[in-house]
C-alpha cells in the first residue's frame, strides 16, 4: 500500500487526512474557476456598456473609483458616443428615485455572489431598475446568456429558481419572502393573476 492508504475489509481506502486534502483542493479549484468566470462576465458587461449595448446610467451605476478600477482592468478608458452618453444620463434621471431600492437589491445579491466582485451585484441591481428585460438592459444577447452568467456567478440563486422565473421577478419575490421589504401581489405564485408574466415561455425573456 502507498502512504495515506489503509486496509478496511480487504479494500484499500484513503486515510481521512488524504481525503480532506483532496476535498480542499477541489474546493480551491472550484473557487478559482468561479473567480475566472465572474471576471470574464464583468469584462463582458463593461465592454458591452462602453459599446452602447446596455441601458445603464453613467459608470454602470458604480462609484467613480469602482468604475475607474473596472476600466483599468479591462483595457483602460474608452470613448463613448455622444448619443450613448445622452441615453445614459436619461437612464440616470429615471432612476433617481430608486437608488435606495437598488442598493437594497445589490446588498441582497452580494450575499449569493460566488466570487469577490462586488461590482457584479451592483450592476445587476442597477439593471434590474430598468424597463426592459434584465438581459437587454445589461446588453447581453439573450436570456440564455444571462442564465450562464447567473450559473457562474450566482449559482445558489439558480438553484433556488427551480421554476425558471424571470430574473427580476425572482429577485423581488425572494426579497419579499426573505426580508419582507417589498410587498408581494399574492401569497403564492400559483394564485397570482400575473403568473404568466413572471415565468418564461419559449420566447426570449
Amino acid at each position: 500500500m502507498q502512504n495515506g492508504e489503509i486496509m478496511q475489509g480487504g479494500e484499500v481506502t484513503l486515510e481521512p487526512s488524504v481525503c480532506s486534502c483532496q476535498q480542499q483542493a477541489a474546493r480551491v479549484s472550484q473557487a478559482y474557476q468561479r473567480y475566472v468566470a465572474c471576471h470574464y462576465w464583468l469584462g463582458q458587461l463593461y465592454q458591452r456598456f462602453m459599446a452602447g449595448q446596455a441601458l445603464l446610467p453613467p459608470a454602470m451605476g458604480l462609484g467613480e473609483q469602482q468604475f475607474s478600477r473596472l476600466s483599468e482592468a479591462f483595457g483602460g478608458p474608452m470613448s463613448v458616443a455622444s448619443e450613448v452618453q445622452r441615453r445614459q444620463l436619461l437612464v440616470s434621471e429615471l432612476l433617481q428615485s430608486r437608488y435606495q431600492e437598488r442598493d437594497d437589491l445589490a446588498t441582497w445579491l452580494s450575499g449569493y455572489l460566488a466570487a469577490p466582485f462586488a461590482e457584479l451585484s451592483l450592476i445587476l441591481a442597477t439593471a434590474s431598475m430598468g424597463f426592459k428585460h434584465l438581459w437587454e438592459d445589461l446588453g447581453l444577447d439573450s436570456r440564455a446568456q444571462l442564465r450562464n452568467l447567473m450559473l457562474d456567478c450566482f449559482p445558489q440563486l439558480v438553484a433556488l429558481n427551480q421554476q425558471d422565473m424571470r430574473w427580476k421577478k425572482f429577485f423581488y419575490r425572494q426579497l419579499c419572502e426573505q426580508a419582507g421589504s417589498y410587498v408581494c401581489r399574492a401569497p403564492s405564485c400559483d394564485v397570482c393573476p400575473e403568473r404568466t408574466l413572471c415565468f418564461t415561455t419559449d420566447e426570449p425573456a
